[in-house]
């Protein structure tokens, strides 16, 4: 009974192995070019000295033939200064990036970043650094359509804050 169990979780174990590594390779050969973890590394190093690194967020995007678009809510506390890097390397085309100060279905919110308005830190680079104090931000991701065949890649945002001396 105890080889059954044993040949049992070896094979089911195999398997999800196999799926694993055909689920990467079907990643590589569709053209995901997202290399996150470099980008949150040189994302942390802008930071410094006058920063703290406090989040990331990877959000994948798959360009096809009509626009979109996503949100979302970064939550934040009140009375920190905060500084929001925006890495849009990976993409093989460029999007609209939008911050506002409340949702989009808000009838009253206010926006407070535009990528298309800013200078580039470096190529594919933005840097935003609020100058009032909120408990929200909203990012807005507006992605256009492809002019040919679907494509994909990532931004990454990173959020950090000042370092306060004591």
């Amino acid at each position: 009974m105890r080889l059954i169990k044993y040949s049992f979780f070896l094979s089911f174990g195999t398997l999800l192995l196999m799926m694993a590594y055909a689920f990467s390779e079907k990643q590589q050969q569709s053209g995901s070019v997202c290399n996150s973890v470099d980008i949150r590394k040189q994302s942390r190093e802008m930071f410094k000295p006058e920063f703290h690194y406090d989040a990331s967020k990877s959000t994948y995007i798959t360009f096809m033939n009509k626009k979109q678009f996503k949100e979302l809510e970064v939550p934040l506390y009140i009375g920190e200064k905060y500084k929001v890097i925006f890495n849009t390397t990976s993409l093989p085309q460029d999007i609209d990036i939008e911050i506002y100060d409340k949702k989009y279905s808000s009838k009253s919110r206010t926006q407070l970043f535009n990528s298309k308005d800013v200078k580039e830190v470096s190529e594919g680079v933005y840097v935003f650094e609020p100058s009032k104090p909120m408990r929200r931000m909203y990012i807005d991701y507006s992605i256009p359509p492809t002019s040919g065949e679907i494509e994909k890649g990532c931004v990454i945002v990173t959020l950090g804050y000042k370092i306060k001396k004591l």
